[in-house]
Parts: C-alpha cells; sequence; structure tokens
C-alpha cells in the first residue's frame, strides 16, 4: 500500500499501565501509623503556637490558635503535595502518590485530600474504612485527590 492510500485517521494510541498499579499499597494499619507520623510532625511544627497562646489571652490567643491551624494545614499540604508526606511517613516507606504516574500530587491536590480526609473522620470513619473495599485501597480523600498510598 502507498503512502497516498493510508487513511487520514489516527490509530488510538495505546495506554501503557503505570508501574503504580502494580506497586504494593499500604495497608490500613500501616496508614494508622504513618498518619500518626504525619500528626507528630505537625505538632512539633505547632509548639511555638501553642507556646504562644497559652501564654497569652484574648485576641492574641485567637490569633496564634488561627496561625497554628493555617500553618499546620499548609506545611501538611506541602509536605504531601511535593514529597508524598511528612519526613516521618517518608521515613516509614508510606508515600501519597498520584493514582496514574506515581507522581507527587502537588499542593492543591494535598489540600484536597486533607480536607476531604476531614470528612471521611467526621462521617464515622466511614470515608477510611472505604479503603477495605477499594481494589486500589483508597480511601474517600484518597478518591477526591486521585491518589493511592503505597508502601515503598
Amino acid at each position: 500500500m502507498s503512502e497516498s492510500s493510508t487513511p487520514d485517521w489516527a490509530a488510538p494510541e495505546v495506554v501503557s499501565i503505570s508501574d503504580i498499579a502494580f506497586e504494593p499499597k499500604a495497608g490500613f494499619w500501616l496508614r494508622f501509623v504513618a498518619n500518626l507520623c504525619d500528626g507528630i510532625m505537625v505538632s512539633i511544627i505547632s509548639i511555638p503556637f501553642a507556646i504562644i497562646s497559652a501564654s497569652t489571652t484574648g485576641t492574641a490567643a485567637a490569633l496564634s490558635q488561627s496561625a497554628q491551624f493555617v500553618v499546620s494545614f499548609f506545611v501538611l499540604a506541602f509536605w504531601i503535595g511535593n514529597q508524598g508526606g511528612s519526613p516521618l511517613r517518608r521515613k516509614l516507606g508510606v508515600l501519597v502518590l498520584d493514582e496514574v504516574d506515581g507522581s507527587f500530587i502537588g499542593q492543591r491536590r494535598a489540600a484536597q485530600r486533607i480536607m476531604m480526609s476531614w470528612v471521611s473522620g467526621i462521617v464515622f470513619l466511614l470515608g477510611y474504612l472505604a479503603m477495605l473495599r477499594s481494589p486500589q485501597s483508597q480511601t474517600w480523600h484518597d478518591r477526591v485527590a486521585h491518589s493511592v498510598v503505597v508502601k515503598r
């Protein structure tokens, strides 16, 4: 067949399955410990704000508590989004990664994931327990952020 007789349409692109699909997913208890590690790291960052809050009253204490919440939230979103988790979580080998290509999810998706994790906890932990029935061991907040948690 000559080039002039080839059709104008292109063949469908072959989608390859990323290596992330074959990586071992972190189980419930390992993820529980990893979340505790994140909490420990955020608590360490929160200590100066807690000291200020405890030593002041009124508006100064309220501002310090607000700053503590905001800084903790954004530091955790930075860690998860750009590094896969807090330093202790990474030391444990439990990483939050993109469900398609295995890259880090970025700060915006990490922030969405954190906020949805609060919802998961408020609703009788159903969002967390959903991972037990998910083929990729994804919780509600993993599904919202299009992420998976792997053990490396």
